[in-house]
């Protein structure tokens, strides 16, 4: 296992607490799933997240990435049942939540729930002729095995593909679907990996699909304490600037808000009915909202 160690000095976290907290002596062991190569870019944000959390906490802690990767629902069924992860990353879903220690501070401020459309270069005029969410529905989707995104997608009558990330990319080129959904912050730096192997595509420049959706951290069932540091550490970030500090900074969101250019993008809004109780009643704070030039909402 690649494992990486921190012995974290912490910022105080006394404009939550009250007083500053003494240096916890417990030190926390994460596991996490392993990076999928050219995954890296988009767990460098999340990992600076977590990090940014346990320094906030005044704690320390060492990381690793677990032997091989793994899909969502087995990363998910390792969490359950005590397997070789302790930690992982990933859309909120009411489903998935059950059982489970779950942070409910969204790690992108809401960035996953706006969709940009991955598509083949030569297709926008298609794309233009788009203005709601019936003319979407002449459309086929791409979306991951086992994804939430994919019920949300459906929820709306939208018709949805499912493959694997690097087959929908592939299955895109190839006109077997029309367009691939992607968190903002997740298209561009794909794309950019992929600029070499497939030229053809590129991010559609005027839609977008939104709804409430982002990743949380999603916590062992045996290590509560881990998940409730993570919760007071975040929240601490929050609240004494550095994690909007660390957003508003951080190239991997930046790069992308500066490509999407969403404030002059036609916005289709859709439902999300898979969001847990807890979810919904995570502040309004935590979220990112951005003014838009048009809406249209589903029906």
């Amino acid at each position: 296992m690649q494992r990486r160690s921190f012995v974290l000095a912490g910022l105080s976290t006394a404009g939550m607490l009250g007083r500053p907290r003494a240096m916890s002596t417990a030190a926390f062991d994460i596991v996490h799933p392993r990076i999928r190569t050219g995954g890296e870019v988009h767990a460098a944000f999340a990992l600076a997240v977590l990090d940014l959390a346990m320094k906030s906490a005044n704690v320390t802690y060492t990381i690793r990435q677990a032997d091989v990767a793994m899909e969502r629902g087995r990363a998910l069924a390792e969490l359950a049942e005590g397997g070789s992860i302790n930690l992982l990353w990933t859309s909120m879903d009411s489903r998935a939540e059950s059982g489970l220690n779950v942070v409910h501070i969204p790690v992108n401020r809401g960035l996953i729930g706006y969709r940009v459309f991955v598509i083949r270069e030569d297709r926008q005029a298609d794309f233009d002729r788009v203005d709601n969410l019936a003319d979407l529905r002449r459309l086929t989707a791409g979306q991951g095995l086992g994804w939430v995104d994919t019920d949300i997608l459906l929820d709306a009558g939208l018709k949805v593909e499912t493959s694997s990330t690097d087959t929908l990319f592939a299955m895109t080129r190839a006109g077997r679907i029309d367009y691939y959904p992607r968190g903002v912050i997740e298209a561009f730096p794909e794309l950019e990996s992929r600029k070499q192997a497939e030229p053809e595509l590129t991010v559609e420049r005027r839609l977008l699909l939104k709804y409430r959706s982002d990743f949380l951290f999603y916590v062992a069932r045996r290590d509560p304490g881990l998940a409730v540091t993570i919760e007071r550490g975040f929240a601490a970030a929050y609240k004494n600037g550095s994690y909007l500090r660390l957003f508003n900074s951080h190239p991997y969101i930046q790069r992308a808000l500066a490509q999407a250019n969403l404030g002059e993008r036609k916005v289709i809004e859709l439902n999300n009915r898979y969001i847990s109780a807890a979810d919904r009643k995570i502040p309004e704070e935590y979220w990112m909202q951005w003014p838009v030039a048009a809406r249209g909402r589903t029906p």
